[in-house]
């Protein structure tokens, strides 16, 4: 559908427009935005501790590093992959 616009699918279809009520809340991260159902996909793709490691590594970048702002106040589900930098970063990490 050419021109269909709505909350889920973004603005003509781009990317989906997310509030606070939709966002995840967890302590001692602030700047990672995740949904609650990405946020249960990853737990079941990853384990739970590799996928917090790799969350506290994806929130420190956003905190500290002047690329990472771009992206702050974004949906970082992207940031996830499994041949990603933030995964691999955490499968190596003590």
């Amino acid at each position: 559908m050419s021109g269909y616009s709505s909350i889920e699918n973004g603005k003509l279809g781009g990317r989906p427009i997310y509030n606070s009520q939709t966002k995840i809340s967890l302590p001692d991260i602030e700047f990672v935005i995740l949904t609650p159902k990405q946020y249960d996909s990853l737990i079941e793709k990853f384990g739970y501790e590799l996928f917090h490691k790799a969350l506290r590594i994806l929130e420190l970048w956003l905190k500290s590093s002047p690329e990472g702002e771009k992206y702050r106040g974004r949906n970082n589900y992207a940031h996830f992959r499994s041949d990603g930098w933030v995964i691999n970063s955490a499968k190596f990490k003590n």
